[in-house]
């Protein structure tokens, strides 16, 4: 009972406790007000003088608490008056950052209309890092200095009268140079390096392309990435030489090792081995071939390729090491590694996950130091206030949130949880923890065998001055005896920590990826630990082959046999089709379920800091009675992620209408039919247009394996999949290709892998077709019949009928899917009817004039996206319709659509929307009336 007073005497008050994490606790309040910043306007005068106010009280608070014997209180006080000063400094600075973009920054330039986008423009600026290298790309990062366009700041100039104009600028723009193996040479020649001043012709990009419901915007990924534009380089004679600005010389020499050693390990390894060390080791994720991607994706182990807190412990790890073998200052020690971690973070890009690595490295080396205790969550805390501050907008950016909140849970959930686990398996009688664990059997038995070491507790009680005897799990014996207990134990705090990340990330994974991987839980142990041995052996080789090529050229190919088994680790979990799984998301005031879900988890948490398993047994009694609550909150919990995983009441129910949405794919179609009872139908899945295709008809085998596609997300992953899945959609019960041109049928083929699909219609079976073939083929593996259907054909579901007007019927395997070959569908119900067109032409139009079928329409679908080769007078006149949608993209190589056409359309009454200018347009109606809506207002 003494000894029992003596530690509630000596217990630390309930507020130091509360301040126990300062910079955790200032960096939930900073970015909490950031948030309040993005979503409500502030008086910035108002804010800063608020904010001072607060932190002078709390000065003042904490001087008067240091002078009385209450300073506990004092404290409390001073935290809170703190806590609200980073809250009202958080929203101050987000405010500052919206409006501090002066006149002259690219960004504002852009939406002011003074440089357009699409239109020819010189940049002057000088290289911010050295480039990328990509197989036939470069991407250059790029300080504008000058700009000089064709277009006059006065807009009432007439275009062609317009001469240039040269103006002082300022931003970063990232250019992609495209670097044939013909032109190689040529860009060597420039010698383009870190600190370059270069003179460009370009063209800006920073547009929306693709502006859907549910689909990530491209302006918002710029800002998060810190970019005002991008931009292509079509040839090496853009560019133009000038002088050399002054550089850091440290940065300038390790960007110029970084570049020796990706030269070094593409030149000896294969392109995948290649791709995947450029990534792991150096940041450089272009080399990364499509395939290799997915198959990490697919596998949940993407992460292990990005450079982060796993990598920068690593090093800094091993660096600290060797600095305290060779010095006892212990300062010395820490400019080392922290030397070391901040070089290699500034070689690698210092992107946001890097950066916050090697400032928790830091904070928890320094911590020491400046007699602190070293805390996970305090660095972590530190790490988000410094990035925060920076650039307040890194709040938003997935990479930032993703980043934080996997550490986050790995800080408060998996190592106290592998931490009581420890305490429990490793017990042993001592004047501290005399009583055994209180816990279950089972879990003590488990526990055990993971933490329980028979010889040093031998050894312990052959010193001690009295003797006892344990009966522990027997297992644990024998696995150490065998030495299986350390593999083991990494094995489940391994899967312990991958599950505590996915269960933490969960509505994340869900809104920004839409995958979750169940293979992640055991093949995060064995890529990380293949990447290990693939990293250490090729620098091994690395370091051999300056000595010897033939030495090392075992080595090497050990390497290349290694990451081949990591890479296609995954295939088996494919092949039974348990790798990883779609999720749709819940869209509008059913997504307040991503902000609940963390209650019963933070009511875990909260149970688990509390769960004290070695405490005495009154202690344990008085915290043993709200078991009532921990029950709830797991039952909770386990709630939550059926109703996010499960997803019942994503879809919504049915209306009893029938809804059109025409999506923006670019230069394409597709279109989502949604019938009154809930019946989905994708007409068309977009893709790229043709002369952007790359055709591998002749090609050899051995060509077609070793050929690289990058690393970039398709339409129909990126685009028709994302709204799909917005729309809280796992399947669509039918897909209907009008014909086999890529910008049509390409998408589908993600659609297919994507969601579950009852059946696939086409009117043509062309074997001899690339595209046609391909999307035969992903049906064929994801086990979706295929029907044929023609003109005469009536599709029926409820009560709208789906009249298949176009092409007449063929079952002939070499007939062709060409633009005449598009499927023509007209949509009756009740009173209105929709028609959808594909890309048929004139031959097409007078063909189906000729059936004397009915027409008439309320809306069409413009036929190939608007061109002069469709659209006849004749066909305009027999439709009639109120609306007419083009489906095509903001600009078009091909000129689309044509005046002439739009000009027809209108004269017959209809009013024309194009997708490239008002995005998704949806349609909807109920028999009777019609509404319309579109993505983008009033343009």
């Amino acid at each position: 009972m003494v000894n029992q007073g003596k530690t509630d005497a000596f217990a630390p008050p309930q507020d130091k406790k509360f301040a126990a994490q300062p910079l955790a606790l200032l960096a939930v309040a900073f970015a909490l007000g950031i948030l309040a910043g993005a979503c409500l306007s502030f008086s910035l005068s108002l804010s800063i003088l608020l904010a001072a106010f607060a932190t002078i009280l709390a000065v003042l608070v904490v001087a008067e608490g240091l002078r009385k014997p209450e300073g506990n209180r004092c404290l409390g006080l001073a935290t809170a008056l703190v806590t609200i000063a980073m809250f009202i400094m958080g929203a101050t600075l987000k405010g500052l950052e919206r409006t501090a973009a002066p006149a002259n920054q690219l960004r504002s330039l852009v939406e002011q209309g003074t440089l357009i986008v699409g239109e020819p423009i010189e940049l002057t600026g000088v290289l911010d890092q050295d480039p990328e290298l990509a197989p036939e790309h470069l991407y250059l990062k790029m300080q504008v200095e000058k700009v000089r366009s064709r277009l006059s700041p006065d807009s009432s100039v007439n275009k062609t009268s317009q001469i240039p104009v040269e103006r002082a600028a300022r931003g970063v723009v990232m250019l992609m140079a495209s670097v044939p193996g013909s032109t190689r040479q040529q860009f060597d020649s420039l010698d383009l390096r870190y600190g370059a001043r270069i003179r460009v012709m370009t063209r800006l990009e920073r547009a929306d392309r693709f502006r859907n419901p549910g689909v990530s915007s491209f302006n918002e990924y710029l800002d998060q990435k810190g970019y005002d534009a991008t931009g292509f380089v079509k040839s090496p004679l853009l560019i133009e030489r000038l002088d050399n600005e002054r550089v850091f010389l440290p940065l300038a020499l390790l960007y110029e090792w970084r570049h020796e050693l990706q030269a070094e390990i593409d030149s000896r390894f294969s392109a995948e081995t290649a791709g995947v060390l450029d990534a792991a080791l150096l940041g450089n994720r272009y080399n990364l071939s499509r395939s290799t991607s997915e198959k990490f994706r697919d596998g949940g182990t993407f992460h292990v390729l990005v450079i982060s807190g796993l990598h920068i412990t690593f090093l800094g790890g091993l660096v600290f090491l060797i600095a305290r073998r060779l010095t006892k200052s212990r300062w010395l020690q820490f400019l080392l590694a922290a030397s070391v971690v901040w070089g290699y973070s500034f070689a690698v890009g210092a992107e946001s996950s890097v950066v916050r690595a090697a400032l928790m490295f830091t904070f928890v080396i320094l911590a020491p130091l400046v007699s602190r205790r070293a805390s996970s969550s305090n660095a972590l805390g530190g790490a988000a206030i410094a990035l925060l501050v920076w650039r307040p907008e890194t709040l938003f950016d997935p990479s930032f949130q993703l980043t934080f909140v996997s550490v986050l849970a790995i800080v408060i959930f998996a190592w106290p949880l592998m931490q009581k686990m420890s305490e429990i398996g490793s017990w042993r009688p001592t004047r501290e923890t005399p009583y055994p664990p209180s816990c279950s059997a089972p879990l003590r038995t488990f526990c055990e065998i993971l933490f329980w070491n028979e010889r040093q507790a031998k050894m312990e009680l052959e010193r001690a001055n009295y003797s006892y005897r344990l009966f522990k799990a027997p297992l644990a014996a024998r696995i150490e005896r065998i030495h299986l207990q350390r593999p083991l134990r990494y094995m489940v705090g391994a899967i312990v920590v991958s599950a505590a990340v996915q269960i933490v990330l969960l509505p994340l994974l869900v809104l920004y990826f839409h995958r979750l991987s169940f293979a992640s839980l055991l093949l995060n142990i064995v890529v990380s630990l293949l990447l290990a041995g693939v990293a250490l052996v090729a620098s091994c080789a690395l370091l051999l082959a300056q000595v010897s090529t033939t030495a090392a050229a075992p080595l090497i190919s050990v390497v290349n046999s290694l990451n081949w088994i990591m890479v296609h680790s995954v295939d088996p979990f494919a092949r039974m089709g348990v790798a990883s799984i779609r999720v749709p998301e819940y869209a509008g005031w059913p997504s307040v379920i991503y902000g609940l879900y963390y209650v019963p988890l933070l009511m875990v948490v909260f149970s688990l800091s509390r769960w004290k398993p070695l405490e005495l047994p009154r202690r344990v009694a008085k915290r043993n009675r709200p078991r009532r609550l921990i029950v709830i909150a797991v039952v909770g919990q386990l709630l939550s992620i059926a109703l996010l995983v499960g997803h019942p009441f994503s879809q919504g129910r049915a209306n009893g209408k029938l809804r059109v949405d025409f999506l923006d794919v670019g230069q394409g179609d597709s279109a989502l039919v949604t019938f009154p009872d809930n019946t989905t139908l994708l007409i068309d899945g977009g893709g790229r247009p043709g002369p952007f295709q790359k055709s591998n008809k002749s090609a050899s085998p051995k060509e077609l394996e070793q050929s690289f596609e990058r690393e970039t997300r398709s339409i129909g992953e990126s685009v028709v999949s994302e709204y799909l899945w917005w729309r809280g959609l796992d399947h669509v019960d039918y897909v209907l290709a009008t014909h086999a041109d890529a910008d049509h049928i390409d998408g589908l083929n993600d659609v297919a892998r994507n969601f579950a699909v009852r059946a696939a219609l086409v009117a043509r079976t062309p074997e001899a077709d690339e595209e046609y073939t391909r999307f035969a083929k992903t049906l064929a593996d994801m086990s979706v019949p295929l029907h044929l259907i023609g003109a005469g054909d009536t599709l029926r579901f409820g009560n709208v009928n789906a009249k298949v007007l176009w092409p007449r019927p063929s079952t002939n395997r070499e007939s062709p899917s060409r633009n005449n070959d598009s499927i023509v569908l007209r949509l009756e119900f009740g009173a209105r009817a929709i028609l959808i067109t594909g890309d048929v032409e004139m031959k097409g139009e007078r063909g189906m004039l000729q059936t004397g079928e009915n027409l008439r329409a309320d809306v069409i679908k413009v036929a190939h996206h608007g061109s002069r080769t469709s659209s006849t007078d004749p066909f305009i006149a027999a439709v009639q319709p109120c609306l007419a949608v083009i489906s095509v993209g903001q600009t078009s190589i091909f000129g689309h659509p044509s005046e002439d056409v739009v000009v027809s359309w209108r004269n017959s009454g209809a009013e024309v929307l194009t997708t490239g200018k008002s995005g998704t347009i949806t349609i909807t109606t109920d028999g009777q009336t019609l509404e319309l809506e579109t993505f983008v207002k009033n343009e």
